[in-house]
């Protein structure tokens, strides 16, 4: 019986969320092999309860609950269980596979036994102090080395290294034999015919390092600067990126489409990740990460584990002045990794890894 027969995904991560679509595709490749049901975070409010099918095989459901816990999504409360047990008993039956996303949720193995069960670690994942979570789950999923290494000995299922992966139909344009679309308006300023280097994704103050950020911005008047993303409204990230748009050579777009981020992504001659190495992003291997190999760009980075495990692909420093320098470098010169980026890109879809999960839970299986 085939693994991915039928799928049950809780997912901390809304359908909806467009900065991390990741797991959506996921979602969409089970429901290839099967039916597969999505359970976003429950609602206190019994009036958005909602099941809707947004492509065949394909279920979301937004249950409700009657009180928010103090800690997690709700998950586990009793109302939701038995929401989420009986559209799982209509609509696949005896899930094959059930998949815990950011969170461990217990309560599975006890609601639905029979089935395999993977826990898709989050970027705040502690191997250590979540480990009575997890530690009868099937299969296991690290983004970065530290987190895979500090697994404690004890844990009873198979672990997996994992990466990210993006919507190839839209990144990858030699697949599907189109020419790479040139600059267009999509990301233009006043200053077109300076050099543009670009990030995407969040522009919480928790993720991006603004004051390295500044400094490289100060040190590279020559050259245009394009954030695009969404903020989380906190005051602090507020405030930084009201300062950054004092500078003449730095334009914020907020908002912008997930399918138009393949072209604006192609106008940039570099492509940053300039993220926080802290605690905090020790767990993140960043989806950008694999758009921008997808588009075949030159990258540069901060030193995240998360990316550091891909030697060659990106170049990575923690200095400012150094940043500054490697992204002048990169203007300069030919990327010569681009076909290794793109073959990331290739073998990081989700049907790539589904494959390596079947072989690695069938080989536990056989031992």
């Amino acid at each position: 019986m085939s693994l991915w027969k039928s799928n049950l995904i809780l997912s901390d991560i809304p359908w909806d969320y467009y900065l991390h679509p990741c797991p959506k595709f996921y979602a969409l490749e089970l429901a290839k092999h099967g039916p597969t049901l999505w359970v976003n975070p429950p609602s206190r409010n019994p009036f958005k309860f909602r099941v809707y099918k947004p492509v065949p095989n394909l279920l979301v459901v937004n249950p409700w609950i009657y009180n928010r816990p103090s800690k997690g999504s709700g998950f586990d409360r009793p109302e939701a269980r038995l929401q989420i047990r009986l559209l799982a008993s209509t609509f696949l039956g005896k899930p094959t596979s059930t998949w815990s996303i950011s969170s461990a949720y217990y309560h599975l193995l006890e609601d639905f036994s029979k089935s395999c069960s993977i826990f898709w670690s989050g970027d705040f994942f502690d191997p250590i102090e979540e480990f009575a979570s997890y530690k009868n789950f099937d299969l296991l999923l690290c983004l970065t080395p530290p987190k895979f290494e500090n697994v404690p000995n004890g844990f009873n299922g198979q672990k997996a290294h994992f990466n990210m992966c993006c919507d190839l139909s839209l990144f990858d344009f030699d697949h599907k034999g189109e020419a790479s679309p040139t600059r267009n308006s999509l990301t233009s300023n006043n200053l077109d015919s300076l050099p543009l280097a670009g990030y995407v994704g969040t522009l919480s103050d928790r993720r991006v390092n603004y004051s390295l950020l500044t400094e490289v911005v100060n040190r590279l008047p020559n050259v245009n600067f394009e954030l695009i993303g969404k903020s989380d409204g906190l005051v602090s990230t507020t405030e930084k990126l009201n300062s950054l748009r004092q500078k003449r050579n730095v334009k914020i777009v907020e908002d912008m489409e997930y399918a138009e981020l393949p072209w604006a992504i192609n106008s940039f001659d570099v492509c940053l990740i300039p993220y926080h190495v802290n605690e905090e992003n020790n767990g993140t291997c960043p989806t950008k990460f694999i758009e921008y190999c997808a588009i075949g760009k030159p990258i540069v980075s901060t030193n995240l584990p998360g990316i550091s495990k891909f030697k060659g692909l990106a170049e990575l420093t923690n200095s400012p002045g150094e940043f500054a320098t490697l992204i002048e470098n990169k203007i300069k010169v030919c990327n010569k990794c681009i076909e290794d980026q793109k073959q990331l890109a290739r073998i990081s879809t989700p049907s790539s890894f589904l494959k390596k999960f079947s072989k690695q839970l069938e080989s536990k299986s056989k031992n």
